[in-house]
């Protein structure tokens, strides 16, 4: 940059995210900053970033020619979610898995 002109106009992003910030911000708030942002990185990269279970790892791999960046760093290197009773009996609840007992 320091070697164009100083009138040199800056490129145009092909994408741009734009959040609110201040000294109060909660960064962490799920539905304000967090999915807006992953949401905007799943557009730019063209993949699917949240994380899944070992069984929808195990679909993906089977239906898919892409595994999901969690399944590739997780699922494929046997590194996968320790789960629970408890976290499985949250997910059937939720949907994301099917009951099998």
């Amino acid at each position: 940059m320091r070697l164009h002109h100083p009138d040199w106009p800056l490129p145009r992003p092909d994408a741009i995210h734009h959040i609110v910030e201040d000294f109060l911000t909660d960064w962490t708030a799920p539905n304000a900053h967090i999915l807006p942002l992953r949401r905007f990185l799943e557009n730019c990269l063209s993949t699917d970033l949240r994380n899944f279970f070992a069984e929808s790892c195990f679909l993906f791999a089977f239906t898919h020619q892409k595994l999901p960046p969690s399944c590739q760093q997780g699922y494929v290197r046997m590194q996968g979610l320790v789960g629970s009773q408890e976290l499985r009996h949250h997910a059937v609840q939720a949907g994301l898995l099917q009951d099998y007992t």
